[in-house]
């Protein structure tokens, strides 16, 4: 058994941030319903890299996808929207991320929708949310990494403001979703109600934001860019050895102690200047000047080797190939294979959800496009094989 068992989820959303949300579901063990436009998810044409060659599926598509079925339906024919109606209407929670109002001219936008299943989580995912002057502006994660402050204090201190390297607001966005959703079907066994979730790429960037916004907040001073140091800690960065670089975190006082033993300097321990985090920060660049000319005296494999022995967090600044054969990697089970139809065995990174008795399970590989469209009107509609056939033949389906 798994935690979502006997929850079906109507994913009619695309690209990453929906499509991350409705996976995470489905590795939980919903019944997702992936329902696509006849042309498909714009993303299975974002590559290269294509799995299974230039006409496969994309890499990008494939990450997000699996423990779905797919189908494709023509939202633009009254037949079409009325067979979204009836999957809702069998359904525990949907997920969309159409522009605000988009789905109102259809009549499945959330007031028409709950007036015939008062029991559903309608859960809308976009740019900047069903309110404010911004509503109506559709929302990239490029965009909303700009606007919403990241890119502000990200990169080096005299460079260029730089977003991180994966789509982060998309996906706080998604995890953001999956949390309210499982808040709204635990709300719905106390009221027996459905409700609509109200998610945004940009509230979630913000959020994001944490211990930096508030430094802000309190201190009314604009944060500075830091490249890989840390605003409040030191030392808490990247330092270049003779043969590479490697990333140090020194988290208390007792710690940078012991690395001032470490690289044989236990007088800066003791220095005014520097035995207190408080301090370091405010004399941050002069303690970084020392440490730079003694870390190049070794190579990274032997400052690692002393500095864990030490027992102070570090670690090498992996490049994918390394990050992926690591055995901590394999122990977890965060890489993983799926047998796909198409492409054959499919490497894709395993749920960081791990649990004790209700596992994650991978029952279904990303699905091509409309594979289980026949299916789905079967079996959760009723539908028989010659109106399958009929939809087909006028463009429904």
């Amino acid at each position: 058994m798994q935690p979502l068992q006997g929850i079906r989820v109507l994913d009619l959303s695309r690209v990453l941030a929906g499509p991350y949300c409705t996976m995470v579901l489905g590795d939980l063990g919903a019944d997702v319903i992936k329902v696509e436009p006849p042309e498909g998810d714009e993303t299975r044409t974002w590559g290269p890299p294509f799995a299974g060659g230039a006409s496969g599926e994309s890499a990008y598509y494939l990450c997000v996808n699996r423990n779905k079925r797919g189908m494709t339906i023509n939202l633009k024919t009254d037949e079409g929207r009325e067979i979204i109606r009836e999957l809702a209407r069998q359904s525990d929670v949907l997920v969309e991320n159409f522009r605000p109002g988009t789905l109102s001219r259809f009549a499945l936008d959330f007031e028409s929708v709950s007036a015939f299943n008062p029991n559903l989580i309608y859960c809308s995912i976009t740019g900047f949310g069903q309110t404010g002057p911004m509503r109506d502006r559709p929302g990239y994660d490029f965009m909303i990494q700009a606007m919403g402050g990241i890119m502000s204090i990200t990169g080096e201190p005299d460079g260029e403001p730089m977003k991180v390297g994966v789509a982060v607001a998309d996906l706080f966005a998604g995890q953001n979703a999956v949390i309210a959703i499982l808040a709204a079907l635990q709300a719905r066994m106390l009221t027996g109600k459905g409700q609509h979730l109200d998610i945004s790429l940009f509230d979630s960037e913000l959020g994001w934001l944490a211990n930096v916004a508030s430094n802000y907040l309190i201190s009314g001073n604009q944060p500075k860019r830091y490249g890989n140091a840390h605003a409040n800690i030191v030392p808490y960065q990247s330092f270049q050895a003779s043969d590479g670089w490697f990333a140090l975190a020194v988290g208390n006082d007792k710690q940078f102690a012991r690395l001032c033993d470490v690289i044989q300097k236990t007088e800066l321990a003791n220095d005014p200047r520097f035995m207190l985090n408080s301090s370091r920060v405010e004399n941050r660049i002069e303690l970084i000047n020392l440490f730079k000319p003694i870390f190049l005296a070794r190579t990274v494999g032997e400052w690692l080797e002393k500095i864990e022995q030490a027992e102070i967090p570090c670690g090498p600044i992996n490049t994918l190939d390394k990050t992926f054969s690591m055995p901590q990697v394999q122990a977890r089970e965060m890489l993983i294979e799926m047998d796909h139809p198409t492409i054959g065995k499919l490497p894709l990174v395993g749920s960081p959800l791990k649990f004790g008795d209700t596992k994650v399970e991978y029952r279904i590989p990303p699905p091509r496009l409309g594979e289980n469209t026949a299916e789905i009107l079967k079996e959760v509609l009723g539908f028989t094989s010659s109106k399958v056939d009929d939809l087909k033949s006028h463009g429904v389906i």
